[in-house]
């Protein structure tokens, strides 16, 4: 007898920068689409919920509260409906496994506008790591076991309730990677992508981004496209490759700070060197107040006084931990975290304040290297740094002005201008 060979769920990476039209492309795509066709379309923030509800011809709903019922319940009836569904990443993310089982045999399409956090570090020390990895089971077994994959098997059935209720839960669900029995890693459970009949994710330089090395931990396969506007409809293209692509309008629209010679104080000096401004090096300078009260200067001096702004007009940010120790005077109430992307809230913004540079997580990075996965840091700076700056009015074809005194940081965006 045959056995049928399971067909790999088509991935598509809709990678265009920013402002090219993807999300209209997806809104063409879906209303353009058969009435037997069924999407599922996920989005980060609850505001972009209501630009597809209202922009799409198709009867989408969206998941609900009901009598005392969750959003995770009320989105499984609807998959049982076979409605059409948007809701946020927040929502998708709590995906198990009864769900994903539900939307393979409804046949869904997936679009996924913007990347997701799909790896996450879970909370247990080092030292408590040890103790599961040498405890015992009631009968003498291992409490835990790593499979040949690196999944963390939970082996004590009757334990319920404790300090590693949540340990014990994400690898009951087979969600739970180790690392050189030093860390433990969440991973969002791939069989949600391959429940689906097609994904296409709505990105820019995915090959920077974290889900890109997830895709590449599990070993699927994805095909790249771009989006183009002809005449007056978006259309999937072949990809354009970050080298072949033009940016000339962006370099008109960026105004980066540089000192000039007639300049009394460089506002830059302090970012020199490839690590300032990183978390851990902002960790020191937190401590320090002379050091911290020259970067709240530099900021208020960059947007005042060079500038010439009010506060309203200015967007900033640091890693979330420093938010109430950095902010320039005026800018309490201007922070815009460093990790925001696709909101439209922050669009009257004309100048820009970046207090950091990104890396990622060190064991992180050796987590994804130890399992044979290239990892290239500066593209994934570059391309958080792009997201943030997107927020401000340049995705309106507005020019900005923008102080980074990360040496590193502003020569990555520099180079990506030329």
């Amino acid at each position: 007898m045959l056995v049928k060979k399971p067909i790999q769920t088509k991935i598509n990476i809709v990678d265009s920068i920013m402002g090219s039209g993807k999300t209209s492309w997806a809104i063409q795509y879906m209303n353009e689409a058969p009435r037997y066709k069924k999407f599922i379309y996920i989005t980060p923030f609850l505001n972009e919920v209501q630009r597809v509800l209202n922009a799409t011809e198709r009867e989408f709903v969206q998941p609900e509260n009901i009598k005392g019922k969750s959003k995770l319940d009320n989105l499984k009836k609807l998959i049982l409906k076979g409605e059409d569904i948007v809701s946020t990443h927040a929502l998708f993310q709590r995906f198990d496994n009864d769900l994903i089982e539900l939307i393979d045999m409804q046949g869904y399409t997936l679009i996924l506008d913007e990347v997701m956090n799909v790896i996450e570090q879970a909370k247990i020390t080092k030292d408590d790591i040890q103790l599961l990895l040498t405890a015992k089971t009631k009968t003498g077994e291992p409490l835990v076991t790593i499979d040949k994959n690196g999944f963390v098997q939970w082996n004590e059935k009757d334990y319920s309730e404790g300090n590693f209720k949540q340990i014990r839960n994400l690898a009951a669900v087979n969600n739970l990677m180790i690392f050189e029995s030093t860390a433990m890693y969440w991973l969002f459970p791939v069989s949600a992508f391959k429940g689906f009949e097609e994904v296409f994710v709505l990105t820019y330089m995915f090959n920077g981004q974290l889900q890109r090395y997830y895709y590449d931990l599990f070993k699927l396969d994805y095909s790249f496209y771009s989006v183009a506007k002809v005449n007056d409809s978006y259309q999937l293209i072949d990809y354009i490759p970050l080298d072949k692509e033009d940016r000339s309008h962006l370099k008109e629209l960026i105004n980066i700070y540089n000192s000039k010679p007639i300049d009394k104080v460089d506002l830059n000096k302090i970012g020199e060197g490839r690590y300032a401004f990183s978390k851990s090096n902002l960790e020191k300078i937190v401590k320090n107040n002379e050091l911290k009260k020259l970067i709240k200067n530099n900021g208020f001096n960059y947007y005042y006084n060079k500038i010439g702004l009010p506060s309203d007009l200015v967007m900033w940010t640091t890693f979330k931990d420093f938010e109430k120790t950095l902010f320039p005077k005026n800018l309490k109430k201007q922070f815009v975290e460093v990790t925001a992307r696709a909101t439209n809230d922050y669009a009257n913004k004309s100048t820009c304040i970046y207090f950091a540079n990104r890396f990622m997580n060190p064991i992180l990075k050796q987590f994804f290297l130890s399992k044979g996965v290239t990892v290239d840091e500066d593209l994934f700076a570059l391309s958080e740094l792009l997201q943030w700056i997107f927020r401000s009015r340049i995705r309106n074809g507005q020019p900005i002005n923008i102080y980074i005194p990360s040496q590193r940081m502003r020569e990555l965006l520099e180079g990506y201008l030329r």
